[in-house]
Order: structure tokens, then sequence, then C-alpha cells
């Protein structure tokens, strides 16, 4: 009895130990699905967060997208649901990594704009974030208006100044006096103030001064240059050389970096280009048969003050003149196929405000070179013309432009080159332009001066910026 005893409680120990076993087993289990399936709550928690906030990230590039095609710029965007805060910025270059913070105004070149997002999720933690850049081509804004550009003096084939010449054309950052394929030449105690870039000919300044820089791909003969000179070479060296140029001489090569000259830029008869800046047109009017610019032809032209384009072309075949002080009630534009101005002109505003005329000479042929037609001719200025200090005046012509004999001119100018400048002539710089042309790169950006919306191009990149 005691062995059957002893027996049947071995066999119930062994049954406890295996009972203890399997529920050990069943605890493991429990505790291993237990924490597998927190851990996939937490991951899908952490999952969903992280798809929340890079969807919210992309929705401020797109709320910014939107805006920026729509020509609305604002310095940043947000929204609480979906949660983003997206910044602007822009460029303006089409390559470095170069960034201004905020919207570009109208007159800022900008080419490019980028959009930072950074997208919050709704749910899981706050640094739960994601941030996106958006890299964007844009076009800025063209206010509307005349607007001004280019050098002082844009002289297509050269230029000879003499004889007691003062030529006040210092512009900032820029050659003021650029000549594209020709020659500068000066003599007789005349004064350049300002840079002076001739991209394909010589440079002869042995009698008069540059106050400024210069350059030149052929040779100088030199006055004196009171900054750095470029040239291919020179017609003096050591000390001299050293007398005559106040800052550094480099030997011009073909791999020597000197400031651009831009291409001639065609401009035809396109009375609907012109725009004032407050959105008027120009109103166009004849000279009448006398073909003379005088007190009565201005009269006739009066637009209340507005702007006027004054069209002698086919009247005048022979050209345009005028007679004593002429005085310009609102900004005009004279078309006319050549200028005589002989004996006492004297152009000035008939107020105290100042007012703007342009004397152009239409280029015919659209082939990016000064083209002088067979019945148009040269700008001439002789014996005493003015054009007085509360006006500012351009010249346009594919042809020559000649002044002599005391003449005084506060503006811009633009032709095939000049033949004559001398006898006590004074250039003054004052930028006008011309409608839809940017004078500083060469190119027509179409539209005239009616002005255009900012225009957001295609994207050129995005990419994640939470890794760093």
């Amino acid at each position: 009895m005691p062995v059957v005893q002893n027996g049947a409680s071995t066999e119930r120990g062994s049954a406890l130990m295996a009972v203890i076993g399997v529920m050990g087993v069943l605890i493991v289990i429990t505790l291993t699905l237990t924490t597998a399936t927190l851990y996939s709550l937490d991951f899908t928690r952490s999952t969903r967060a992280s798809v929340q906030s890079v969807a919210a990230a992309e929705s401020g590039v797109s709320a910014a997208q939107l805006s920026l095609t729509q020509g609305i710029c604002r310095p940043n965007y947000t929204r609480a649901s979906p949660q983003f805060t997206a910044e602007v910025a822009y460029s303006l270059s089409s390559s470095d990594d170069v960034w201004v913070a905020g919207c570009p105004a109208a007159s800022v070149a900008a080419v490019r704009v980028r959009v930072v997002s950074t997208g919050s999720a709704l749910t899981g933690p706050a640094s739960d974030q994601t941030r996106i850049e958006a890299i964007f081509e844009y076009e800025s804004a063209a206010p509307t208006g005349v607007q001004p550009s280019g050098a002082a003096m844009y002289l297509y084939g050269g230029v000879v100044f003499m004889n007691n010449a003062d030529l006040l054309v210092a512009k900032s950052g820029r050659a003021a006096i650029q000549v594209k394929n020709g020659s500068v030449s000066c003599s007789n105690n005349t004064v350049i103030e300002g840079d002076v870039v001739v991209s394909a000919g010589n440079l002869n300044i042995s009698g008069c001064s540059i106050e400024g820089n210069a350059w030149a791909t052929g040779a100088a003969t030199l006055g004196a240059v009171t900054g750095n000179l470029t040239a291919s070479s020179v017609n003096l060296s050591g000390a001299q050389l050293t007398n005559r140029v106040g800052g550094v001489y480099t030997r011009y090569t073909v791999e020597t970096p000197i400031p651009t000259v831009p291409p001639w830029v065609d401009l035809n008869y396109a009375p609907s280009d012109w725009i004032d800046a407050s959105g008027v047109p120009y109103q166009v009017t004849s000279i009448g048969a006398n073909c003379t610019i005088d007190a009565s032809t201005l009269t006739a032209a009066a637009n209340g003050g507005r702007p006027v384009i004054i069209n002698a072309l086919s009247v005048c075949p022979s050209g345009v003149t005028a007679v004593g002080t002429v005085k310009l009630s609102s900004d005009v534009v004279i078309f006319a196929n050549n200028f005589t101005f002989v004996n006492n002109v004297q152009f000035q505003s008939s107020s105290t405000s100042r007012h703007k005329v342009w004397f152009i000479t239409p280029d015919l042929v659209a082939d990016h070179l000064p083209t002088c037609g067979a019945s148009q001719g040269d700008f001439w200025m002789k014996n005493s013309f003015t054009i007085a200090p509360t006006l500012d005046a351009m010249t346009y012509t594919p042809c020559r432009f000649n002044a002599m004999n005391n003449f005084e001119w506060r503006g811009q100018l633009y032709a095939n080159g000049a033949n004559d400048f001398k006898n006590n002539t004074r250039f003054e710089s004052a930028p006008l332009g011309l409608p839809g042309i940017d004078l500083d790169t060469g190119t027509v950006t179409g539209g005239g001066s009616a002005g255009a919306v900012p225009r957001l191009g295609n994207m050129t990149s995005m990419r994640d910026l939470s890794d760093g």
C-alpha cells in the first residue's frame, strides 16, 4: 500500500509540474503577443504621424505654388489643418545658393523662388515634423511705364570726342560709355567722368583723361586714366605708365574678362508699345506740313498734360528741325527719319515739372545691327543746342550722331556712332530707356511698357530637409 500511495503522489507532482510549465509557456506567449501588439500600435501611430507631417509639408508647398501662380506672393503661408508653415525666398541667380527672404519687389530681377515648408502631425509628438524645399523658375513683375536701362552712351561703331568736351557719364557698377564695334578717340582737354569699355577696338585718349576705369580689346594710346586700365598694349611703360594710370594696368588677352557690351537693339515704330507709368497710352499726333518742332506744333499736339507721340515719318521724308525755345508740357516721343537742330535751339519743360523727350529714328531692319536706311539720315546739332535741366532727353538712331559748337545735353544716347562730338560740348547722364527693351542686356522683353505680372515657372527641384 505505501508503494501505491507513493506512486500516486509522484504522479500528482509530475502532473502539477506539467501544468505549471504549460502555464508558463502560455504566459510567455501572452506577454509576447501583448508586447507585439503594443509595439504595432506604437509603430502605427508613429507611421501615421510621419505620413501626416509629410502630407502637411507638401500641402504648404502646394499652397504657396497656387498663390504664386496667380501672381500673388506672400512672405509666408500658414494653416492649422493640415498644419504647416511655408516660407518664401528668392534668388537673383539661376545657379548659386544665395537667397533673400520674402517676395521680390517689382523692380527686382529675381529668376528663382524657393519655398521651404515645415509640416507637423496632428497626432503624435510635437517634434514629429517634416521640412521640404521646393525651387521654381520665376519671372519678376514688370512695372508699367518706360523703365530706365542701359549705359549713358551706347555708340555701336565708335566715337570721336574733341575740344573741351565734358562728359558726366559715371554710373555705378557699369561702364557708362559702351562701344560695340569701333574705337574711342578723344583729345584737346576732353574729360570723361565715368568708365569706358571698347569691346572690339582701340582706345586713343592721348589728349584727354578718363576719370574711372577703361577696357579695350585693342591698343591704348594714353592721356590719363585715374582707375584701372585693360588693353592689349599701351604706348608707355615704366614710370610713364605709372604716372598716367592711377590703378592697375592689365594686358588684354582673349582670356581676360572685361565688361560685356550688349548687342544692338532694333527699335521700329510701334506706338502701342508706349504706355506711361500710370497706364495711359501715348497719344499719336502728326507734326504738320512744315516739319518743324515749335510752339504751334506742341500746342496742336497737346494732350492735357498726358504723353504724346509726334509721328513725322511719312509727312516729313526729309526729317524735322526745331526753331528757338521749345517748351514741353508733357512727355513727348518724336519719330523722324532724321533730326537737324541748328542755331540756338533749346528744349525745356514748360513748368517746374520734369518731363522727358525721345528723338527716335527707327531701325527698320531687325538684324541686331544698326541699319541707317536710304531715306534716313544722321542726327545733327550745332551752333548752340541745349537740353534744359528740367528735361531729360534720349536719342535713338541707327545712323550717326553729330554734335558741335556749344551744346548741353542731359539724358541718354544710343546711336550707330558719333563722327563729331566737339567744341565745348557737355553731356550729363540721366537714364530714360526704351519700352519693352532691357538695354543693359540688349534683350526685348515684349509687351512694350504696359508692364507684366510676375510669373511662376516650372519646379526645378524638391527635397526633404528633415534629415539635414
